[in-house]
């Protein structure tokens, strides 16, 4: 994207976006960070490398509980304390 804004020419092919039909969907518009970051871990800590054949299969989204945002949440919260002490 880069290069195609700046005028440059790329050797690479052009990426292919995939809408994924069983991808998490959070009930309203104020959790949309912590579902991208545990969807995100979820892909990370996939070990099948074809991950998107398992959402895109499904016939209704994954839902994740408030235990999973909440897992997410500790995780954040650990690393950037952990960021904050390194730097003191």
């Amino acid at each position: 994207m880069y290069n195609s804004h700046t005028g440059k020419q790329s050797s690479r092919k052009s990426p292919i976006w995939k809408n994924l039909q069983g991808t998490p969907r959070q009930p309203t518009n104020v959790e949309c960070r912590y579902y991208v970051m545990r969807f995100m871990r979820d892909i990370i800590h996939d070990p099948a490398p074809a991950f998107e054949k398992k959402f895109d299969k499904r016939k209704e989204p994954v839902v994740y509980i408030q235990e999973h945002i909440d897992e997410v949440k500790l995780e954040w919260a650990e690393f950037v304390n952990k960021q904050l002490q390194n730097n003191n």
